[in-house]
């Protein structure tokens, strides 16, 4: 499975961050609103037959700004690796340098599920869980 998109779904009733990470069998999914540039909040998720499995994320903490957002940018840029789909943004009142996480178009499922393990979050959905338990 490769991620093809992260679609943020806001707040829920707690505070927390929800984000989908959407993942297909195919590596090379492409929407038409995906090469507007910039993004700016116009672009949408893949069509339903190009989605074979979506992960929940729900947290507090982490923050991800994403392509579709982005006034620079198009999805396309995303695909063709020349940006990530979402990555933590930088913070600059920090005197450190933490670590911040990434997620890239065709990234797998195995490389997002162990990105998400290092900031101690996990993706919600059953058959994932099924997958991490093998």
């Amino acid at each position: 499975m490769f991620l093809v998109y992260i679609n943020e779904l806001g707040r829920d009733y707690k505070g927390q961050r929800q984000y989908e990470f959407i993942f297909s069998k195919q590596d090379d999914v492409m929407e038409d609103d995906w090469y507007e540039i910039p993004s700016s909040g116009r672009s949408v998720p893949p069509e339903l037959k190009n989605i074979d499995l979506v992960g929940l994320l729900k947290n507090s903490d982490l923050e991800l700004d994403l392509v579709q957002n982005s006034d620079y940018f198009g999805v396309v840029d995303a695909a063709d690796g020349i940006i990530a789909l979402g990555w933590e943004p930088f913070d600059t009142e920090s005197e450190e340098r933490p670590i911040r996480i990434s997620f890239h178009y065709g990234d797998t499922l195995e490389s997002v599920t162990e990105k998400l393990t290092t900031k101690g979050l996990r993706l919600i959905n059953d058959e994932i869980q099924y997958k991490l338990r093998k």
